[in-house]
């Protein structure tokens, strides 16, 4: 009944335009954002939906803080069961981890002050070394305010909040959903990263599918119905889903409109889940629209504006009845293909003959990378390098996008555990005779980037690393400057 109820309809049907669609897509390809997947639907048909390789319909897509509105109807759940109240303080669950003499500002932070990003604490409270997340919260270390009152972006509530429904429900968060998430026909295989103590890291952890996603904002746009079921207290999602504090003076963005209970209110009385890297949920009741995209548009500036901005145009085009047919533009859209965006280049130049094979010795640098060498094949460019950890090799397709796996481990399941080599996509182009820009993307279950610039100059050899990734890639930041080794 789920499938039927998303069936593929026209979007004239629903009274959007297929050319406004082609031109929203045209803007992500003209901003060059790397865009995984879209889903477009109105009146729960889908309107249009696309993917771009190596991401498809089943790839459980990481969704970054998407995850803490999951989190947020899972207190709802509890409430509508009569298991827990808005008004309960948060530290009554755990008193465990209260400190001897607990702040006071600490045991007056409840439920409700936590879901509106209004906690006690002036920052996250944990860092990636501590080994349990939850417990930092309670913690006496940094300068704490009445709760409740000012509206400061925390994930560390979030994290709290999920421990509140597991420890309540005896169970990880998305077992005990799966009622929930049974009846709305979400995988049965979505999955949750774990804090370093074992908990689901609801704040950022949650893979699932684009449809899953989509399935998710539909009940949300509900307001926590399904098939003719309240499945979750109404009253709840309408609160959770309207603003309940102000963000101005903490967020400037012209197109966010306050906070709910996890959720971003938007402009016009719409909401949206929100998570790094523009994976998003966009819900506008007005229209009876939701739009999921993901991406990864880490360390590109103003992608999140632009894409909302496109998504109001979107909605600013569309008409409350249907609009006549027009083959030609929906024959459009339906072959519209989605690409990772690849940076212009060329794949050859003179000095590539002249640097080959040639080992560059670093002098003292911030990671302490000890040399490198560039070996150029046929349409590939291996970059060989040692740094104190071992030797690496990073495989880069020459003007075109090579899949690779990542040669150094990091975290899996267990966001503290370094157990896992990250599928990637690498290109390399010379961007002039003497320099060569590359770049490295994590496509798979944590994403981010590294861009490098390696520039040729007399023997000298000078590197320029960006990486934008939650907390890996570290090493691969900042600059490197190395003379050709005398053999």
């Amino acid at each position: 009944m789920q499938e039927k109820l998303f069936e593929t309809v026209s979007p004239e049907s629903l009274g959007i335009p297929s050319g406004s669609i082609v031109r929203f897509l045209d803007k992500m390809k003209t901003y060059a954002f790397p865009l995984h997947s879209y889903i477009i639907t109105r009146h729960g048909k889908i309107a249009a939906e696309g993917y771009t390789h190596p991401f498809g319909p089943d790839t459980k897509h990481r969704m970054y803080s998407v995850s803490k509105s999951f989190t947020s109807v899972a207190i709802g759940m509890l409430v509508t069961e009569g298991r827990l109240r808005l008004d309960d303080t948060v530290a009554s669950f755990f008193p465990e981890y209260l400190p001897d003499e607990p702040d006071e500002y600490t045991l007056r932070a409840t439920v409700r002050d936590l879901l509106r990003m209004a906690t006690q604490n002036e920052e996250t409270s944990y860092d990636w070394d501590d080994p349990d997340f939850v417990k930092t919260f309670f913690d006496n270390k940094q300068p704490k305010h009445e709760p409740g009152t000012i509206f400061h972006y925390d994930t560390a509530g979030t994290t709290v909040l999920m421990a509140v429904v597991e420890k309540l429900s005896g169970k990880p968060i998305l077992e005990y959903m799966r009622p929930l998430l049974n009846e709305l026909g979400i995988s049965k295989d979505i999955w949750c990263v774990e804090t370093p103590e074992g908990r689901s890291w609801t704040g950022s952890g949650i893979l699932c599918t684009p449809r899953d996603l989509l399935k998710f904002g539909q009940f949300c746009l509900n307001r926590g119905q399904w098939n003719g079921k309240q499945l979750v207290d109404r009253d709840y999602m309408l609160k959770a889903t309207t603003k309940q504090i102000d963000i101005t003076t903490a967020d400037s963005s012209y197109i966010r409109d306050g906070y709910g209970y996890q959720f971003w209110m938007m402009r016009r009385g719409g909401f949206a889940c929100c998570g790094m890297g523009c994976q998003y949920a966009f819900m506008d009741p007005e229209n009876d629209v939701v739009v999921v995209l993901t991406a990864d548009t880490q360390g590109i500036n103003n992608a999140e504006d632009a894409i909302r901005y496109a998504y109001y145009e979107l909605l600013d085009e569309m008409d409350a009845y249907p609009l006549p047919a027009n083959p030609e533009a929906l024959e459009r859209l339906r072959t519209y293909k989605t690409v990772i965006p690849m940076r212009p280049g060329s794949a050859d130049s003179p000095t590539a003959k002249k640097v080959s094979g040639v080992t560059y010795i670093f002098d003292k640098n911030l990671f302490d990378f000890h040399w490198m060498r560039l070996d150029f094949e046929e349409g590939a460019l291996l970059l060989n390098y040692e740094k104190p950890n071992g030797r690496f090799t990073l495989r880069f397709g020459l003007g075109k996008w090579q899949e690779i796996v990542f040669p150094e481990k990091y975290a899996g399941r267990n966001i503290a555990r370094m157990d896992t080599n990250y599928r990637c996509l690498t290109q390399a182009v010379w961007e002039s005779e003497n320099t060569i820009l590359a770049r490295v993307m994590s496509v798979d279950d944590y994403l981010g980037s590294i861009r490098m610039q390696l520039t040729f100059k007399n023997d000298t050899l000078t590197v320029f690393m960006v990486k934008s990734a939650e907390n890996f890639f570290n090493d691969y930041r900042g600059y490197l400057a190395g003379k050709a080794r005398c053999d």
